[in-house]
């Protein structure tokens, strides 16, 4: 149940990315930076809630990329002030490399391959 909600979670930030865009062309007053921020704050509050219901789940190391991704987020939210000119590209290129990881794993995952390994436990 969770992975569904996890893959519908997806499946709306791809949306969003693709509504806000479509926004920043037609409102031609919008900002192309301005709806980066937008898809930011939307992206980690939608990253954040994926990674609660599926971390007991998914493997350890999907769990450090998603933290990973979360913190360059957040990141970006700084470099937008201190480097204008680096936040257009640093953000579509963190964007993507989020987007492709999310399908990546949910097409893994639905084939049985993407699973947690279970703890071993010391025999004394």
């Amino acid at each position: 149940m969770n992975e569904r909600i996890n893959t519908t979670l997806h499946t709306v930030s791809f949306v969003l990315m693709v509504a806000l865009i479509l926004w920043h062309f037609v409102a031609s007053s919008v900002t192309f930076p301005y709806v980066l921020t937008i898809l930011i704050v939307a992206l980690i509050a939608i990253e954040v809630v994926s990674l609660i219901m599926v971390s007991k789940t998914y493997p350890e190391n999907h769990t450090s990329f998603k933290i990973g991704i979360i913190a360059g987020l957040c990141i970006l939210l700084g470099i937008k002030t201190m480097m204008p000119t680096l936040f257009v590209p640093l953000t579509v290129t963190v964007v993507a490399v989020n987007f492709l990881y999310n399908f990546y794993t949910g097409n893994k995952r639905r084939r049985g391959a993407y699973k947690r390994r279970k703890a071993k436990r010391l025999k004394l």
